[in-house]
């Protein structure tokens, strides 16, 4: 016995079918099939029902559907790409390549304005006046220090920024860092002194400064506070 198959064509032949149906149903009351009235009172005419015949004809159409499983996998958004000094720093960290070096960041010949500079003290501008005196109080412990003394500008500038770089990445708060006096120097110029000095309050994340006590190292060295980032701050 041949068996028939049904497809695409059945489905079209029984939306003609439909439609035929709808467009020869008469519009007013018939013996068979009275025209429902809505509570609102107006008759309206109702679509004629599916014959028993149309119904066979679509189960045969569809038999062979298959109902799609639910996967219970969610659709995440596409992840939004990273700003480009991002992307730069994890090329660098992946492949082992250096930053940018802090000599061509910093400028040796930066003055910050007066009335936030003070001899031998820094506040960040937008910082309260009770930081300074609280780490001149030292409220905050001093948790890691870096010697400076017989390194060149050049060394001094590399040696600064890998040490700061550092304690941002380990949470370090409050470090200190050596400088000298300047004694030694030619003329009696305190270059390295006055240049790390400049380069600190050149960094975003130092938010204050202020000269060590002299049992720390006194004029020859300053007390740094750092502005932890927030992925070392405990809630």
């Amino acid at each position: 016995m041949k068996v028939s198959k049904y497809g695409l064509a059945d489905l079209k032949k029984l939306r003609r079918v439909a439609s035929d149906a709808s467009a020869k149903q008469p519009t007013g009351r018939s013996a068979t099939q009275p025209a429902r009235t809505p509570p609102g009172g107006r008759a309206s005419a109702l679509p004629e029902a599916l014959t028993a015949e149309d119904r066979a004809l679509f189960k045969r159409a569809v038999r062979t559907v298959q109902p799609l499983q639910p996967s219970n996998v969610a659709i995440l958004p596409p992840t939004p790409k990273a700003h480009p000094n991002v992307l730069k720093q994890k090329r660098q960290a992946a492949t082992g390549g250096q930053a940018e070096a802090l000599s061509q960041r910093l400028s040796d010949h930066y003055h910050p304005a007066a009335a936030r500079f003070e001899p031998g003290n820094y506040l960040r501008t937008g910082i309260g006046p009770d930081v300074l005196k609280n780490l001149k109080r030292q409220k905050w412990p001093i948790t890691a220090s870096l010697d400076l003394h017989g390194a060149t500008l050049d060394e001094a500038r590399t040696r600064l920024e890998q040490f700061l770089q550092s304690c941002l990445s380990h949470g370090v708060k409050c470090i200190r860092i050596v400088h000298g006096k300047g004694y030694g120097s030619k003329e009696g110029t305190p270059v390295l002194k006055d240049s790390v000095r400049r380069w600190l309050a050149q960094f975003e994340a130092v938010i204050a400064f202020t000269e060590c006590t002299e049992q720390n190292g006194g004029s020859g060295a300053v007390q740094v506070l750092l502005e932890i980032p927030k992925k070392h701050i405990s809630v």
